[in-house]
């Protein structure tokens, strides 16, 4: 053990060396994800400053080339490690980078963050956390985020002072009857999702777009061909779905919920465990997802039409980006969920229309194998389950050699050490993330008051 020691303190004497000396350290960032021909072109811009290269072993490592990420096309990332590994500090800082984006290519695109902990509201306060900083020369700064709540929060939130924007909601029209069914855990086996399915049908064919729960209710009532039995327990179902004050008449417009230049964090933590809310999580990650798929689509045929007039490649509808934190929720690999079909969408033809995947997940083994085996660029902390490891491992392009296991055991202890893969580039690296701008709200919660 003492010499290992030795071995690794002199490693970090000769690294300091090469760069203080020789001037080993190459002043040309790293940048994940875009091709050498994007960066001879557009250099820097359009990235974010995710960290820095680890040059040396041990837990006070020397650090290298500052490491940027590109922001500019669509990619698909996977973010992993162990809980309080560092999953979402490095989502926030991306979210960061993305508030800090010159003002011409911010505007082009729009983030929407699925908050299922309720942690990134804290983006919107600048840190107190100077000292570290410091060392990476940067300063405390709020980020510009929009932060949706429940509508039943709403107040909670104001009272408490916290930042919010606005309520979010679903605009009861667009959920199907398929949708119905899968927010109440029912099935055609089911006769209350029978009804539900006729019931939303009927409804909209005859009112059209503009109904709430109330008409749907009044239409179980004067349904004549279900028993009274099977009306009550759909009717105590929808009460209970009106008193969450999230599916009204008129709900968030996704214009407005992906205004170009915005970051906009959802808030679906209060949904966690809340009884007969569980599938309230995928109904709404799935309304979005499909919502912006079909939108976006329609918007890429415009922009390849002004590049063929000889315009500008712009649109209404800016390029999308979703963050979804505890992916392994809303894409599993060992049930059905009523979101895994449109996320597997983006996963397979989103690039083409400009939709951008950022999935953190602690379990990737319970993670959908297309959602590891498709991502671009890889981001790993600390991992010790073997069972996890094994399934990031399937990910291991033809030309990378390294053994995970042995990646993660040389990692240093220290919070915001990672793995770095990037398929652009064809390359590994061992880095640390920056530190935060923005207060972090997701450390572990203490009894001590200071």
């Amino acid at each position: 053990h003492l010499r290992r020691e030795r071995i690794s303190l002199f490693l970090n004497f000769f690294a300091l060396f090469l760069v203080d000396k020789m001037g080993f350290e190459d002043k040309v960032p790293i940048i994940m994800g875009r091709s050498e021909e994007d960066i001879e072109k557009y250099g820097e811009k359009g990235t974010g400053y995710l960290g820095k290269v680890v040059l040396s072993s041990g837990e006070h490592p020397v650090l290298g080339r500052d490491i940027r990420i590109d922001f500019s096309r669509p990619h698909l990332m996977l973010i992993c490690g162990k809980r309080g590994g560092g999953k979402s500090y490095s989502m926030a800082v991306m979210l960061e980078e993305f508030s800090r984006l010159p003002y011409d290519i911010k505007d082009r695109t729009s983030v929407i963050t699925i908050d299922t902990v309720g942690i990134f509201w804290s983006l919107a306060l600048p840190t107190r956390e100077e000292k570290e900083l410091k060392d990476w020369d940067l300063k405390p700064e709020a980020s510009k985020v929009r932060i949706f709540v429940p509508a039943s929060k709403l107040a909670f939130y104001k009272e408490q002072g916290l930042p919010v924007h606005s309520a979010f909601t679903l605009k009861c029209s667009e959920l199907s009857g398929m949708e119905w069914m899968a927010l109440f855990n029912l099935t055609f086996n089911d006769k209350e999702g029978i009804l539900i399915t006729r019931v939303v049908n009927e409804i909209s064919e005859k009112i059209g777009s503009y109904y709430g729960i109330s008409e749907i209710i009044k239409a179980v009532k004067a349904d004549e061909d279900s028993d009274d039995i099977t009306k009550q327990a759909l009717i105590s179902r929808l009460e209970i779905a009106e008193s969450w004050k999230l599916i009204e008449k008129s709900g968030t417009k996704m214009t407005d919920l992906v205004a170009p230049g915005t970051i906009n964090i959802i808030d679906v933590s209060v949904y966690r465990q809340a009884i007969g809310m569980e599938s309230i999580k995928d109904i709404i990650v799935a309304l979005i997802g499909k919502k912006l798929f079909e939108a976006r689509m329609l918007y890429r045929k415009e922009e390849e039409m002004k590049l063929i007039k000889g315009e500008k490649r712009t649109s209404k509808m800016p390029l999308v980006w979703m963050f979804i934190d505890e992916a392994h929720m809303f894409m599993p690999n060992d049930r059905p969920s009523i979101a895994l079909s449109v996320l597997l969408e983006w996963v397979r033809v989103g690039r083409q229309p400009g939709l951008s995947l950022v999935l953190a997940t602690q379990r990737p083994n319970r993670l959908h194998d297309d959602a590891i085996s498709q991502a671009d660029i890889f981001i790993s902390h600390r991992m010790t389950a073997q069972d996890d490891i094994a399934a990031v491992s399937k990910l291991r392009p033809s030309y990378l050699n390294s053994d995970f296991g042995k990646l993660y055991s040389d990692m240093p202890r220290g919070n915001g050490y990672a793995i770095v893969l990037d398929d652009k580039t064809e390359k590994l690296y061992l880095m640390k993330i920056r530190p935060r701008l923005s207060w972090d709200a997701s450390v572990t919660a203490t009894s001590f008051t200071y």
